[in-house]
């Protein structure tokens, strides 16, 4: 230590002698600041709080509450300046370094006025050992990284920081919404490496906090202002967007104006943590659609989480492998009402009309399957079962094209659209029916008189429509020129 940093440490701070501390040591000796299994986070921390004002007559003001509700507490303001990070004090009574820690330092007036104006302080006392579990597991729910190593009692005093995790991670869906940092560990400081003095930390304790703000003021990216984009507009893109792209391409802040106008919402292949993120932020009412991957199946315990989407009235299953996994996910939303199955490869009609038969797709109105391919069913049709729910009927075939396919198609035009034509007339109830190929298939998808037999078949059809997935002016001209003949015919 350098003759400079001996006076700061002796203008700064008092000289305790070697008495003070035992006097200190034994005034609690028979307790803890935390009663053992302290399972409320209130009573244990008004207990540390009183605990510390009897031996060292100040202590700084500790948030009353879970880590998690001081995380939402330190950030829920609509004004970022207003936002604080949240120092965790972990204390261990049986560390030696505790009493000098916070006689000299953690307890002194402007440590104490500094924390009270900058940041939410929660304490943690890991001196028994069932508590320290606790801090582990709550760590667990909150953080993606686990809580580092706390069961070496020199460790303590340790001061961790949280703020929340920057914008700029694109991965911030898939993990926690808060990152931490730890400042002290035991009498020493982790960015400098130097031992803990007042002033050390104070300044160790400020640059977090400049971190923390200018990572709140990227968060709080005035994307109306900056893109000069009207936010009725913006909110109008949202609808076209999954809430993920949402927040990836204006930021979370967007979350505030969809809370504020109540906007429906979708969300794709949501993790846990994101799940976590957004019932803090917005109301689970507003997710209105789901996209789910089902190439492998989740665990019971995860699809749990997807209950709390109780106004879900569109599901999308991507390549569902049988009829007990599609019935996995459409019974966990009672409202609803639109089914859409994507698989990357062929699909079956007679598995499709199989899957509409089955009890949970009773309430099923809207039926959308997206697919590469269907199979030729030129040389055998047999008929399938009627439905009578489905009122809108959505096909989406891709450009990718069987070799067994084209060379029947070769042979028999209408070949691709008999199977398409045959499925949909077991919608007898069927009021619209869409059509979106690729220009390749036009030929295929044009016998007038073959979407003619739709109208004899299904009593309620109102409209036909055929889409380009790549819009062409020869595509568009025979599209208008069905429509207008499927219009004369009705």
């Amino acid at each position: 230590m350098t003759t400079d940093e001996e006076e700061i440490m002796t203008d700064s701070e008092p000289e305790i002698n070697d008495d003070e501390f035992s006097e200190n040591d034994n005034k609690f000796t028979n307790r803890a600041p935390f009663p053992d299994e302290c399972d409320d986070e209130v009573k244990g921390i008004e207990s540390f709080s009183a605990c510390f004002q009897e031996r060292y007559n100040s202590c700084p003001v500790f948030y009353p509450g879970s880590l998690s509700s001081a995380c939402e507490s330190a950030f829920k303001s609509e004004v970022f300046e207003k936002r604080r990070p949240v120092l965790v004090y972990i204390y261990d009574d049986k560390s030696m370094l505790n009493n000098i820690f916070c006689q000299t330092i953690f307890c002194s007036e402007i440590i104490i006025d500094y924390l009270l104006e900058n940041y939410i302080v929660w304490p943690w006392d890991i001196t028994f050992i069932s508590n320290k579990n606790k801090l582990i597991q709550m760590w667990k729910k909150i953080f993606s990284n686990p809580l580092l190593n706390i069961h070496d009692t020199e460790q303590c005093p340790m001061l961790i920081g949280i703020m929340r995790r920057s914008a700029k991670d694109k991965y911030w869906a898939s993990k926690s919404e808060y990152q931490f940092k730890v400042l002290l560990k035991g009498d020493t400081l982790m960015c400098t490496q130097q031992k803990s003095n007042r002033e050390r930390l104070l300044n160790e304790l400020a640059i977090f906090k400049e971190e923390c703000d200018r990572n709140e003021q990227n968060r709080s990216f005035d994307f109306v202002g900056k893109t000069g984009l009207p936010g009725e507009l913006m909110l109008e893109i949202v609808k076209y967007l999954s809430l993920n792209d949402a927040i990836n391409a204006f930021s979370e802040s967007i979350l505030i104006s969809l809370l504020k106008y109540n906007t429906k919402l979708q969300i794709c292949e949501p993790s846990k943590e994101f799940i976590d993120l957004i019932r803090r932020k917005i109301n689970l009412q507003q997710i209105v659609s789901l996209r789910v991957k089902s190439v492998s199946m989740w665990p019971d315990f995860e699809i749990s989480y997807l209950f709390v989407f109780t106004n879900v009235v569109s599901l999308t299953l991507l390549n569902p492998r049988n009829i007990d996994q599609i019935k996995t996910y459409t019974i966990l939303f009672p409202k609803l009402n639109c089914l859409s199955l994507w698989y990357d490869g062929e699909v079956n009609f007679y598995t499709l009309n199989h899957i509409l038969q089955q009890s949970f797709c009773q309430k099923i109105r809207r039926f959308e399957i997206h697919c590469a391919i269907t199979p030729c069913s030129h040389f055998q049709c047999p008929p399938y079962v009627k439905n009578l729910n489905v009122r809108c009927f959505l096909f989406y075939l891709g450009h990718y094209s069987l070799r067994s396919m084209t060379q029947c198609t070769t042979q028999y035009k209408s070949c691709f659209l008999l199977g398409i034509i045959n499925f949909i007339k077991s919608m007898t109830n069927v009021r619209y029916v869409g059509l979106i190929t690729n220009k390749y298939h036009l030929d295929k998808v044009s016998d007038c008189n073959q979407w003619k037999t739709l109208f004899d078949a299904c009593p309620d059809l109102k409209k036909i429509t055929i889409e380009n997935i790549i819009p062409g002016e020869q595509l568009v001209t025979k599209a208008i020129e069905i429509y207008r003949t499927l219009s004369t015919t009705q």
